[in-house]
């Protein structure tokens, strides 16, 4: 077959870019709905100078980029002093949210979404190198893929919450480095 005498593309339609291939959870749009609710959050957080860290099934689905994921919420680190910061904030945009002292944790809700904030002071005893990504076009903190994998091997050993949920997800991470 001769290359040279291939008929030209004549509309940018007929070009492949590979490189702009989406990739999505398997809940789509419920993904889609949680990005967005956690933009406007993380603008709250910025406003009152928290630097929450993403974690959790975001991270997951950002290192292995397995479709068939599940992200269902969003999950942060932040410093244990932020909480009343953020609770005042949320209290006066009217977002509902729930605290929890004893866990150390701060849910925020929109109907179906859920964003939860844990302390990085009660929750992580290790140093973190964060990693700086994108969540919808709002540059944020990270955890690193050394961080996460620790996090999951940990809560497979000691979670009463589905253990073999956390291997299957540390094993899924190994894959990669």
């Amino acid at each position: 077959m001769d290359l040279h005498n291939l008929p030209k593309l004549t509309r940018a339609s007929s070009y492949i870019d590979i490189m702009k291939t989406e990739i999505y959870p398997s809940n789509k749009k419920h993904y889609n709905e949680l990005i967005k609710f956690g933009k406007k959050i993380i603008e709250i957080c910025k406003k009152e100078k928290i630097n929450p860290i993403i974690y959790g099934s975001y991270m997951l689905f950002h290192f292995t980029q397995d479709p068939s994921l599940k992200v269902k919420d969003l999950d942060f680190y932040i410093n244990e002093e932020d909480f009343p910061k953020l609770i005042e904030s949320l209290n006066k945009n009217k977002i509902k949210h729930k605290y929890s002292k004893k866990y150390h944790t701060l849910q925020v809700f929109k109907e179906n979404l859920k964003i939860e904030f844990d302390s990085i002071d009660f929750w992580n005893n290790r140093p973190i190198n964060p990693i700086s990504l994108n969540l919808g076009n709002k540059k944020i903190k990270a955890l690193d893929i050394k961080s996460l994998k620790y996090i999951y091997k940990k809560a497979s050993l000691k979670s009463k919450d589905d253990p073999l949920k956390n291997l299957k997800k540390y094993k899924s991470l190994n894959k990669i480095q």
